[in-house]
């Protein structure tokens, strides 16, 4: 027996409706990997400032703030 019209657009509507809910599932996913991205590069940036606060001395004898990078001392102002 061959279903009937009205049965198949009522499929045809439930797999639309599931579509439409995976479609806002994937969409809520992808917002919630985006906040989680954006609080993590804050963190790392708090931690780089934390980290890059050190202080030494220049020609003159002034106190600057500097970073510490393999070989070289280079002033803060100049490394970001």
């Amino acid at each position: 027996m061959k279903p009937s019209l009205v049965s198949r657009i009522r499929n045809i509507w439930i797999m639309s409706h599931w579509m439409r809910n995976e479609a806002v599932a994937a969409a809520a996913m992808l917002v919630v990997r985006r906040n989680e991205v954006k609080l993590r590069r804050a963190e790392d940036e708090k931690e780089l400032e934390k980290n890059a606060g050190q202080l030494g001395v220049d020609a003159a004898g002034n106190l600057r703030v500097i970073r510490v990078l393999d070989d070289y001392v280079v002033p803060f102002e100049c490394g970001l």
